[in-house]
Formats: structure tokens, sequence, C-alpha cells
């Protein structure tokens, strides 16, 4: 497939330019999933993606919320938290927590310091899988570290953009049922 080289994008009138099958895999909860989507994405009302993410996951009937976040995004990762803990049972996890020495990685160091700690991703994942969460939020995580986090993580993980973040002064997640 080469849909960013197409030009005529036959598939928004109906066409089914691939091998895949219609529907393929949309049923139970992929099915819930999908025509809550897609009612955000028709809804017409504009949204942050913190918004969207808290009615998403209230629709799916979710309670626990993971927050995995880089440490330099502190402010930000309490803020979202203290929004999301109004209608969900949020855990966070910041990107240093175990404490891996970078040199007992075979990492060189990038300061002049005795002890410095690398991101530990998939102890982020192991901390929020052992939590229960339904949903994981990456907040700030640095490339690679997102992958590793996402691959281990148990539960769905979506990236909420630091840019969005400074709209938050007075969240307004309404439509929540």
């Amino acid at each position: 497939m080469q849909c960013a080289l197409c030009r005529i994008k036959e598939c928004v009138k109906g066409k089914n330019c691939s091998v895949i099958r219609y529907g393929l895999g949309y049923t139970g909860d992929n099915l819930k999933s999908i025509q809550i989507s897609a009612w955000l994405e028709s809804d017409g009302m504009k949204r942050t993606k913190l918004e969207e993410i808290a009615i998403y996951a209230k629709r799916l009937g979710y309670t626990k919320i993971g927050i995995a976040f880089c440490i330099e995004y502190e402010r930000e990762a309490k803020l979202v938290y203290e929004i999301l803990s109004r209608y969900f049972e949020v855990f966070s996890v910041c990107c240093k927590v175990c404490s891996f020495e970078k040199a007992s990685l075979g990492i060189k160091k990038s300061e002049d310091q005795e002890f410095e700690a690398v991101c530990n991703p998939i102890g982020q994942a192991q901390l929020l899988n052992d939590d229960l969460t339904n949903l994981n939020i990456m907040l700030g995580l640095k490339t690679g570290y997102d992958i590793l986090f996402a691959k281990y993580s148990e539960a769905p993980a979506i990236t909420l953009p630091i840019e969005e973040l400074p709209q938050l002064a007075y969240p307004k997640i309404d439509v929540i049922e």
C-alpha cells in the first residue's frame, strides 16, 4: 500500500483497493471502540486530545488510567492526573522509576555525575500492569522509550501531546456520562 502517494483516495467513496475484507475484526470490544472513535470524529465538537481520551475511556467502561511520563514533564503529569482523577482511578509512573545506572547498561553518561539514571520504560509498563490499568497515557516519553513502553504495556497505550497541555488551564471535559 502507498496511500500517502495516492491522489484519488477513492476509499472515501467506498472503494476497497486492498485485499482486506470490510469489517475485519470489528466485533465485541473492537466494534465498541471503533463506534466510539467514529462518534468522536464526526461529532463536530472541538475537543482537546485529553477530553477525547477521557470520553473514549469512560464510554468503554474503563475505570483505571495510567500515566507514564518523562520526569521533565512532572508538572504536566500532575495536571493530567488532577483532571483525570475526577473521573477515573489514576496511577502515574515517572521514567526514572527503579533508578537504573546508565553505566550498568553499557550507556555512556552524558554528564559528570557519580550516578546518572537511565529511563526505565519497561519498568513503567510493568508497574502500570500491576495496577491493572485499562488505558495508559504516554506523556513526553522520548523516542524509543515510548516504543518499549507500548510494547510491554498490557493495556492499550496512547500518546498525549505535550503541546496541547497549555490549553488545559481550565479543562472542560463534558459529555462524560
